[in-house]
């Protein structure tokens, strides 16, 4: 079904099902759409810091003023065209702020600006600079082989550059003195916990809490210490950030037993369809903890597609 009250003037799909398959009850909720934003459609950030070596034709700013850039793009991305030993990306966001004494100025990608990977070990942005506020870099080694198969990196080692430059309007350039990378997947869970099961069948919900200013997800109180003999209630939440296609939720309790590893408990849900912008919660109600008191693991896993995505959570068993 779907609802348009969850949030004032958004409509909301709203899903929810429950299957009992030995002992095991599922609750499957789809929850909220997302705020955009540039992150939430790309999954690989590349951030490149500097300092400014050449102010070219750009008023303001000074030899020596350092500069913050961030580019945003998909990896798993085709691209836009493919030539014998090049690739070219229209898919990406580029943003950039040089500090200058007079005031920060601001930069970003150019209409009809693209990555590119070449395989003489060149990645950076095409078609940069033919206007002041608009920024680029380029990234070139010409004695290692990094980009062979001209896919889009998801690592970068500024040390494996020997020509490394940030672009800025016209004629400026930066050098470029750190170079990080960090991946994001397409989904991310957000927490999973072990509660108590509600005699009353109240939690876990969405939006449950009346006259509540946000959405919110309700569950019983997250138990770190769990008693042998009692069944509990295992919650996982995850957000799909860029992510279409086929997912499945799924959980294990495994605990160290004599130096061999024991999966107390396990379970998983029919796969279904997943959309960007989307919230997801899922409870299982497990087995009786087994008479073995210790450490053990709650690992909660979103397989999307061909990629999993795990959270793990510790519990002791008294």
């Amino acid at each position: 079904m779907t609802t348009k009250r969850l949030l004032a003037g958004v409509a909301i799909p709203f899903r929810f099902a429950v299957r009992r398959t030995l002992g095991l009850a599922l609750i499957a909720t789809i929850a909220a759409v997302l705020c955009a934003a540039i992150a939430q459609a790309q999954n690989t950030q590349v951030t490149i810091e500097g300092v400014i070596t050449d102010t070219g034709s750009i008023p303001g700013i000074a030899v020596g003023d350092q500069y913050f850039m961030v580019v945003y793009y998909d990896p798993s991305q085709a691209p836009t065209v493919k030539n014998a030993g090049i690739s070219f990306y229209d898919s990406f966001a580029l943003s950039a702020v040089v500090f200058d004494t007079k005031g920060n100025q601001t930069f970003s990608n150019q209409s009809g600006e693209t990555l590119f990977v070449e395989n003489d070990n060149n990645f950076g942005t095409g078609s940069c600079c033919g206007i002041n506020t608009a920024a680029g870099f380029n990234l070139v080694d010409t004695s290692k082989d990094i980009f062979a198969n001209n896919l889009l990196p998801r690592s970068l080692v500024l040390a494996d550059f020997n020509a490394p430059d940030a672009i800025f309007g016209t004629s400026g350039f930066g050098s470029i003195t750190s170079i990080k990378v960090v991946n994001t997947g397409g989904i991310i869970p957000a927490f999973m916990t072990a509660g108590l099961i509600d005699p009353n069948g109240k939690v876990p919900a969405v939006d449950g809490v009346p006259g509540a200013g946000v959405l919110n997800s309700d569950i019983a109180q997250p138990q770190a210490l769990l008693t042998h003999g009692t069944s509990y209630k295992y919650t996982i939440a995850f957000q799909d950030v860029n992510f279409t296609g086929t997912c499945q939720v799924s959980f294990t309790l495994t605990q160290i037993q004599f130096n061999k590893t024991v999966t107390l408990d396990s379970g998983k849900n029919p796969s279904f369809t997943c959309d960007p912008g989307t919230q997801w919660l899922f409870a299982f109600t497990g087995k009786a903890i087994p008479n073995f008191p210790g450490p053990a693991i709650l690992t909660g896993t979103v397989t999307y597609g061909t990629t999993k995505a795990n959270i793990v959570s510790t519990v002791v068993f008294d």
